[in-house]
């Protein structure tokens, strides 16, 4: 069996993690507006903060589903404030794409009159930017995670017959037990 490559599961996770925080940023985005219809919501800027908002949880939850990994799940305390904080850095996504959105749509609006059709919608901007912002942040502590603490910081310590820790040069795995004096 060859080396280990702990960084596969690391970029497999993000390129998952991007689609899957867009969609569920779109859905949260269309449950905001079904609310917003059904509560009678008419004034813009809280139709808009509504979006933010929705697209926010979505995507928070999208991009935190991917710091999971399937050999360790942390406790419940530690999931729900990964999940509320990437949701609140997905709210703060949200808003700077809607920002950069406005710039975008304003340009397209002045080289085209009314005429040539938008690249994307607006709302399209807000999912873009939700989505965006809380994966880097995903990937930046998954490497940082898998680095210090995970399976980067175990492949560099392999030893020579592919097994993990320390060893005093017999190459058998159970050095440190032997060393220990507990052989078996």
């Amino acid at each position: 069996m060859g080396p280990q490559k702990p960084w596969i599961s690391v970029v497999v996770r993000t390129l998952l993690g991007f689609p899957l925080a867009g969609v569920l940023g779109a859905l949260g985005m269309a449950l905001a507006s079904a609310l917003a219809v059904f509560f009678g919501v008419a004034a813009l800027p809280k139709i808009l903060t509504m979006l933010m908002v929705g697209a926010g949880v979505g995507a928070g939850i999208g991009a935190g589903i991917t710091l999971l990994r399937v050999d360790s799940i942390p406790a419940w305390p530690i999931l729900l404030g990964a999940g509320l904080a990437l949701s609140a850095v997905s709210f703060g996504g949200a808003w700077v794409g809607f920002q950069i959105g406005g710039y975008i749509t304003a340009i397209e609006e002045a080289r085209c009159v009314g005429v040539c059709p938008y690249l994307f919608k607006p709302r399209t901007y807000i999912a873009l930017g939700a989505a965006l912002v809380p994966n880097i942040i995903a990937l930046l502590f998954n490497i940082g995670y898998e680095g210090v603490f995970g399976r980067f910081a175990r492949a560099r310590h392999a030893r020579p017959d592919g097994t993990l820790g320390h060893s005093n040069g017999t190459g058998s795995g159970n050095d440190s037990a032997r060393a220990a004096g507990n052989s078996s």
